[in-house]
């Protein structure tokens, strides 16, 4: 049964990888292994847990220059510990995989900020009413603690980081080190 690591490793050699070229070499990958082929419900499950996890991130094609062309696009996302299959090698040949594929790293950016803005707003909420007394302190530092490492591995991941990000999860930190303290 592929992994969600073999998935990754997939995705980081192709670059950019649509659901059906995903799907033709899981396929190949279990006729050479003697495998049963996924059923497409198994494979879409793996996909959502790399996505969860951020070993796999969604791209609109508008980033994608030379690829695939499709509903949804993949890349490797920040937190990818990809393992290539052995096998991969022989099933680019056979598919007649084209490479030359590129991701304008702008556009991904801007989503993903957008998306993280989002998050940060909804946080800053939290923390509000942290100090009002209608959250749990211990809530909001969880929440900010996971939004943060969400953050760290974004901004290292992408090529120009998030300095906006950084600085509005900066704020919040202050925040609530200062309810912390009143307490």
């Amino acid at each position: 049964m592929l992994e969600v690591e073999e998935l990754c490793g997939i995705v980081e050699v192709m670059a950019v990888a649509s659901d059906d070229e995903i799907t033709v070499v899981v396929q190949e990958l279990a006729y050479m292994r003697n495998e049963d082929v996924p059923k497409p419900d198994d494979l879409q499950d793996l996909i959502k847990l790399a996505l969860k996890s951020h070993w796999l991130e969604t791209v609109p094609q508008t980033a994608v220059c030379n690829g695939p062309k499709g509903e949804i696009i993949y890349i490797a996302g920040p937190a990818a510990f990809g393992m290539v299959p052995a096998e991969l090698c022989e099933i680019m040949d056979i598919i007649e995989f084209e490479g030359c594929r590129s991701i304008d790293w702008e556009i991904v950016a801007s989503r993903i900020t957008s998306n993280l803005s989002r998050q940060v707003k909804r946080l800053e909420i939290m923390v509000e009413d942290t100090a009002d007394g209608t959250v749990k302190l211990d809530t909001a530092e969880a929440q900010y603690s996971e939004l943060f490492n969400v953050y760290y591995d974004y901004d290292f991941w992408l090529p120009d980081g998030l300095p906006e990000i950084g600085a509005a999860l900066e704020k919040v930190s202050s925040r609530l080190n200062a309810i912390k303290e009143s307490e």
